[in-house]
């Protein structure tokens, strides 16, 4: 016997979340179950079992931005029913940007470093004005603040989508003194490189070695939280090895 699964196309506000519904039929819309798949541009995004032929999902759509994505729905048969497969679509409605000021975002900084020091660990996301924010994404904002506090530039930030990456890889071991010079030309460097390849550093170089993305975000946190719109940026940070901020 032919199953139906009923897909519909949804819509999504950008940064936000919604969920993945749909029903796996009979012909007289009686529920069927079986495994399913579901894929969103190719990507297996959830494999599990239904038994009541309905499926349901919140996902966080935070870090889709095109504006449109295909969704496949697989369902993969059972003694009764063969197999069946739906396609639809998920579209991302454009939202308003989201801009964040200074001042919200030392504060988020100040949060972020006690959790931290608390939790010997960077967290996933952080809450800034009832918006959850990816850490690379933090760390696009953190960037982008200092580079604008460094023009004197005391306008809101906006919130833009960038890829965390998997990994932090640190080799300094010792503390190291940064001029004000010397972490704008890291600001520089990294803003050049996130709008080419959307994603943040597992590290940046410097004399002594490596400062791991871990290190990075605690490091130009700090440098945030002790800067302002007002005096402007700090003259030069110490960047500590991650093991001594966690220890």
């Amino acid at each position: 016997m032919d199953a139906i699964i009923k897909l519909e196309d949804i819509i999504v506000k950008e940064w936000e979340k919604a969920k993945i519904e749909f029903d796996v039929v009979d012909q007289e819309n009686n529920p069927v179950s079986g495994r399913v798949a579901v894929k969103i541009n190719q990507e297996t995004k959830f494999d599990t079992n239904i038994e009541d032929g309905k499926f349901s999902q919140l996902v966080d759509f935070s870090s889709f931005h095109e504006p449109e994505y295909a969704l496949d729905v697989i369902y993969g048969g059972n003694e009764n029913f063969a197999p069946a497969m739906a396609r639809s679509k998920i579209i991302i409605e454009k939202a308003e940007p989201i801009l964040i000021s200074i001042s919200d975002l030392q504060d988020a900084c100040y949060r972020l470093n006690k959790w931290i020091e608390v939790n010997k660990r960077v967290p996933g996301k952080i809450l800034i004005n009832k918006h959850e924010v990816t850490i690379g994404n933090l760390f696009n904002l953190l960037i982008t603040a200092v580079n604008k506090l460094n023009n004197n530039d005391k306008s809101d930030v906006e919130l833009k989508w960038v890829e965390t990456p998997s990994v932090s890889s640190e080799t300094i071991t010792e503390s190291t003194l940064l001029s004000n010079e010397e972490y704008i030309k890291i600001t520089e460097d990294i803003t050049s490189k996130l709008a080419e390849t959307k994603t943040c550093p597992s590290f940046v170089e410097i004399e002594n070695g490596k400062i791991g993305f871990m290190n990075l975000v605690y490091t130009f946190s700090t440098l945030i939280t002790n800067s302002s719109s007002e005096n402007g940026l700090l003259s030069g940070i110490y960047i500590k090895p991650w093991k001594e901020i966690v220890a």
